[in-house]
């Protein structure tokens, strides 16, 4: 069983394909330096994949997660980015000591979140704000609680680093068209400006 802690640097979300689809492009992030992968809540091939991978990279879950999702999990999960953490969800994440990240948008959510006892916020979608963001919220001490999604490329993700966000989420700017029969020498070529952030971002204690 994976011991659960804060994701750092970069996270791929995948889509919800099939294994098929998956194998070849995971493959290849790997190989590229890219190892923390959040799989889609309830993907029915989820323990195949973790099987495959699961000794070279380190999983999470997002979407809309139950309480009883996460519980059964707890084997694999190291994080979890949730749709919203209700009291039965911030209870199952206690007891299985996996961090939830759950949406929101303005400061004023992500501290009432932190009052509710999710670890902390998952801002979707981040391309709305932008990286600006990200500086308001390290004025407010909450950047280091904040994980931003959607619409992240790789300077985004760098600035949002460099702020003080735990990670980053990338997906389509990364992933283009590599999980529905895309090119993966493209995927390949992506990955070198991703890996360079990951092999940049600031330490974290």
């Amino acid at each position: 069983m994976p011991t659960p802690s804060a994701p750092t640097g970069l996270i791929v979300c995948l889509d919800h394909v099939s294994l098929d689809d998956l194998v070849g492009a995971v493959e290849v992030m790997i190989q590229e330096g890219l190892r923390t992968f959040s799989l889609p809540s309830g993907h029915e091939e989820t323990g195949d994949i973790v099987a495959i991978f699961g000794a070279r990279a380190r999983f999470g879950m997002h979407g809309p997660v139950t309480a009883a999702a996460l519980t059964n999990a707890r084997d694999w999960a190291v994080f979890a980015l949730v749709d919203e953490a209700d009291e039965a969800l911030v209870t199952a994440a206690r007891e299985t000591g996996i961090p939830v990240y759950a949406q929101a948008m303005t400061p004023s959510e992500v501290r009432g979140l932190l009052a509710s006892g999710a670890t902390g916020a998952l801002l979707f979608p981040a391309d709305v704000v932008g990286h600006v963001m990200a500086e308001r919220l390290r004025s407010l001490g909450l950047a280091d609680k904040v994980i931003p999604r959607g619409g992240i490329g790789a300077f985004s993700a760098t600035e949002w680093l460099k702020s003080g966000a735990v990670a980053a989420c990338v997906d389509a700017t990364l992933l283009g068209d590599a999980l529905r029969g895309g090119d993966l020498g493209s995927l390949r070529d992506r990955c070198g400006s991703f890996s360079k952030v990951n092999q940049e971002a600031p330490a974290r204690s």
